[in-house]
């Protein structure tokens, strides 16, 4: 009876039939999706790894990168004020000349100055003396003058006076200068400490005629 009177008013009034839709869910369809998720986890962990790694990589490239470009710029000190010291020679300012030039080529870098040593060079590798390793503005007599940052300012000879300075064609002495510079870690992604740059360069003192 009730099926008849539904057929009669679909007919009379056209009203399509009513289909219930039933969606039903199967344990297989529960474990792809939650496969997926473990999926999609498992690659956000993956890429958080990754991304870890190339960032202490980039960094690590940046920080060594400028650290190479400034031992680049101290060796260029180091081998301006040994051409300067060369070519005055026994000139009471030579030293002086020497702190300019270094510090013109260490251009920003020169706030990170520790030490110059304007050295005598005897040894046969042109090593700087032992006593003038760990010595202290004014130097010692007759083997070298230091110099620290505070000289780029206000000079004051050292130990090693130019006038004593052998400038003879057949004697010439052969002049070093040493730069020691702290330079500070950028990123600071290594450490606080300042990473050191230490260079020199020996010239021999163009004789005077």
């Amino acid at each position: 009876m009730r099926d008849t009177l539904t057929n009669l008013l679909v007919r009379r009034y056209c009203l399509a039939p009513v289909v219930a839709v039933t969606t039903v869910t199967t344990k297989r369809g529960v474990a792809s999706r939650r496969g997926v998720i473990r999926e999609r986890g498992a690659a956000i962990v993956e890429f958080s790894i990754v991304s870890l790694l190339l960032m202490t990589l980039a960094i690590g490239t940046y920080e060594m990168g400028m650290a190479w470009n400034d031992a680049q710029l101290v060796t260029q000190a180091a081998r301006s004020g040994a051409r300067v010291g060369g070519q005055l020679g026994s000139d009471p300012q030579t030293d002086q000349r020497v702190v300019e030039a270094i510090e013109a080529a260490l251009g920003d870098l020169d706030n990170g100055l520790v030490k110059i040593v304007i050295f005598n060079s005897t040894a046969p590798d042109g090593t700087m003396p032992g006593a003038c390793d760990t010595a202290t503005h004014p130097g010692v007599a007759g083997l070298c003058s230091v110099y620290d940052i505070s000289h780029f300012t206000t000079f004051t000879q050292g130990a090693w006076d130019p006038a004593t300075r052998d400038d003879d064609l057949q004697t010439a002495e052969y002049l070093g200068v040493w730069i020691e510079v702290d330079r500070p870690l950028m990123t600071g992604f290594f450490g606080t400490s300042p990473l050191k740059i230490t260079d020199s360069a020996v010239l021999r003192i163009e004789p005077r005629f």
